[in-house]
Parts: structure tokens; C-alpha cells; sequence
């Protein structure tokens, strides 16, 4: 089950992210939105549990675009 995330970024205008599957839906500002899989599960509760402790975008560089275990596949609203 995916939660949204509520915390401004200058990039990310919606964050998603469901722990038991390992997936997080990103939708930028400017308007492209990605669901990437392979999520650290570990990662994502640090996120639930702390949504205020870092930058979403940092959170998504690290944990999502950068990260080598993740697939991202185009998402449409």
C-alpha cells in the first residue's frame, strides 16, 4: 500500500512510497513521474518514520535515481 509523504522540494512534487513492496512513485515539478522498484525497504522506514530529517530530493538521488538495485519505469497520471 503506498503513503504519500508530505514535505515541500524544489523538485519532487510528490513523493510515494509503499515499504512492503520496495516502491516509491516520484512526481517531479516538471510534470515526469517515475515508480521505481528494488527500494531499500529499510530506507523507506527511515523515511516514514522521520519524513523531516532530509530532503526529499536527496532522499530520491540516493534511494531511487542513483541507487543501483532499482528499476524506474515512466508513470502517467
Amino acid at each position: 500500500m503506498f503513503v504519500q509523504t508530505y514535505k515541500r522540494s524544489s523538485a519532487i512534487d510528490s513523493l510515494e512510497v509503499d515499504q512492503d513492496g520496495g516502491l516509491a512513485r516520484v512526481f517531479f515539478n516538471n510534470g515526469s513521474g517515475y515508480l521505481y522498484s528494488g527500494v531499500n525497504k529499510k530506507q523507506i522506514k527511515a523515511l516514514l518514520s522521520n519524513p523531516l530529517a532530509q530532503s526529499f530530493g536527496k532522499w530520491v538521488n540516493k534511494n531511487c535515481v542513483n541507487a543501483e538495485t532499482t528499476i524506474a519505469e515512466t508513470y502517467a497520471v
